[in-house]
């Protein structure tokens, strides 16, 4: 990623016109992402604060790398260097590289599906690697409970120099053994749609710090990108602490037999006074499984010390020295956000980012797996607080293909619509048109396109300016933006902290301290933040809140949530028409 600084321009290649509209990472090339403590060089820190190995990312370079099977080149993109993504095949849609194959369940011993004729492992062996699943030991006694989408594989290559490129085996593998390739795909990186704005680590760029479509490089916006920094500039979008003098919306919510819920896989919701109600859930993933989540809560929401609820004078409240990480309060302005916009909806968060503000594919899918069980469990006779109204996810990952409609993430949104689940998913920042997945999932709409009973559509939501009538500049211009709503200079909620900033002028009379404002003191619980990360939950407590109009809550049979999530969708997509 690149500091704050860091504007040089980067040459186009040569290749075609359609893969390099991005600007590759800058320093996680083939590197492997800094941990926050020099000490923690050998892994990072993951959403539950344990030190873990981190597989080396890679930006697939179109000017280098092998092309596709269909001699176009690829997009670029963020991947794990070691690491596929093996699928099960219900659902799957296939892009312009996929062959067909069979849809029947593999062996966990070679990798083999019955009617194929060739297994993975074998496959593999013919160029000279080795693979094991990429699974956790468990970490309790509970027996680990195996993911229907799929799973995550790490390849070995028996040559200890020769380094391993998930791409290029997938390629090889699309060539020699196209039945167990199509099965395969690339384990990407996520990042969240937005949210590095405003100095925290000395990062400000979007989702991994590089501005595709921006300043005529890759892809012409036409514009400059010291445009774009203004975003990060303190009273022009960019983070910085603020006073609210209202009360908690929580107050004036209405009683329900059932309220909706918002999900939130992100970082994490920090102690906050406006959430120490039930209003916010917070659980975590263990060996396949959501379970409460007792644990100390972390600050910065990306396993760094933990504080109290915020009171003045709290031990365990971060000191200057106490790094933030890169998306402290990411999931806690988020949270503020749906509670602004929905005080009925319970929120709930899952952590699922580290403290490098990454979040691998595979990780995520299983995540959402244990929580479509957990949805599936309450519809059926289980607790109705586990059934989920909306799936707000604020990040994605750029795809390699312009027309990828495959992958194990779309089969898996299928499943959360076929179950009656609203999802929302953030444009991105770079103010692009390349595929950002999950966003670029979401088809185009005339409403109502949709009969009530069928599945919802993802939707898909862009930024606009604090006018409401003009879109950021950072929005990405996806294919299909299903809507556009306030994503600059918003307010919410952010975690007490005090960063090692300090006020310009600072004076001492008698008892009293005379300053100008510290540009990091968040101790006030409320601050300024931009993004589409911050658009998607505004749309996504929209939907909620239109959920608690129509009402019916309390009957979460799959065909009624469809239905009301349709209608929902159709009422909000219509309230705030696009600028």
């Amino acid at each position: 990623m690149a500091d704050a600084g860091d504007t040089t321009p980067v040459e186009p290649s040569s290749s075609d016109e359609d893969a390099t509209r991005r600007r590759p990472v800058p320093g996680d090339d083939r590197g492997t992402p800094r941990a926050s403590d020099p000490d923690d060089a050998r892994g990072v820190r993951d959403a539950t604060g344990r030190l873990v190995a981190r597989s080396p990312i890679r930006a697939l370079d179109p000017a280098s790398d092998k092309r596709r099977t269909n001699g176009l080149a690829a997009l670029p993109a963020l991947y794990l260097t070691d690491r596929l993504l093996e699928r099960r095949g219900d659902g799957v849609k296939k892009s312009s590289d996929a062959p067909d194959s069979t849809d029947t369940p593999d062996t966990p011993e070679t990798g083999r599906r019955r009617g194929d004729d060739v297994s993975l492992s074998e496959a593999l062996d013919e160029i000279g690697l080795d693979f094991e699943p990429t699974v956790d030991p468990p970490s309790s006694d509970q027996e680990f409970i195996p993911p229907r989408w799929g799973r995550s594989i790490t390849l070995r290559s028996r040559d200890a120099i020769e380094p391993v490129d998930a791409w290029s085996v997938l390629q090889d593998l699309r060539v020699r053994a196209p039945q167990v390739a199509a099965r395969l795909s690339l384990e990407h990186v996520l990042r969240p749609a937005g949210g590095y704005w405003g100095g925290i680590g000395g990062y400000w760029g979007g989702i991994g710090g590089y501005w595709g479509g921006i300043g005529g490089y890759w892809g012409g916006i036409g514009t400059g990108a010291d445009a774009l920094q203004e975003y990060a500039v303190a009273g022009r979008g960019g983070r910085m602490p603020v006073s609210l003098a209202l009360p908690d919306p929580a107050l004036r919510a209405r009683a329900l037999a059932r309220p909706p819920v918002v999900v939130v896989p992100d970082t994490g919701v920090a102690p906050h006074p406006w959430f120490k109600d039930e209003g916010v859930v917070r659980l975590r993933y263990r060996d396949g499984r959501l379970e409460p989540d007792t644990r100390e809560l972390h600050v910065a929401d990306t396993g760094q010390p933990g504080a109290g609820d915020g009171a003045g004078g709290d031990e365990s409240a971060p000191r200057p020295s106490d790094p933030a990480g890169l998306l402290a309060g990411h999931a806690t302005f988020i949270a503020g956000l749906v509670r602004q916009g929905c005080p009925e909806a319970t929120i709930v968060s899952i952590p699922v980012m580290g403290d490098d503000g990454v979040v691998d594919e595979g990780y995520l899918l299983d995540v959402l797996e244990a929580l479509l069980r957990r949805h599936e469990g309450g519809q059926g006779g289980g607790e109705p607080s586990d059934v989920v109204d909306v799936l707000s996810l604020s990040m994605g990952y750029y795809a390699e293909d312009s027309t990828y409609l495959s992958g194990p993430v779309h089969a898996m949104l299928d499943r959360f619509a076929a179950a009656g689940v609203a999802v929302v998913a953030g444009v991105g920042n770079e103010g692009t048109t390349d595929p950002f997945v999950p966003a670029s999932l979401a088809p185009t709409m005339t409403w109502p396109a949709v009969p009530d009973d069928q599945p919802p559509p993802v939707a898909s939501v862009g930024a606009c300016n604090p006018d409401g009538t003009t879109v950021a500049l950072f929005s990405n211009d996806l294919a299909v933006v299903t809507a556009v709503r306030l994503g600059v200079s918003l307010v919410s909620t952010l975690p007490l902290t005090n960063g090692m900033g300090q006020p310009s002028a600072k004076v001492q009379s008698g008892d009293t301290v005379r300053c100008t404002v510290d540009p990091d003191d968040y101790t006030g619980g409320f601050g300024v933040w931009s993004g589409t990360s911050f658009a998607t939950p505004v749309f996504s407590a929209e939907l909620a809140a239109a959920l608690v109009d129509a009402g019916g809550l309390d009957d979460v049979a799959p065909d009624a949530m469809r239905r009301r999530a349709v209608k929902a969708l159709d009422v909000c997509t219509h309230r705030g028409k696009k600028p």
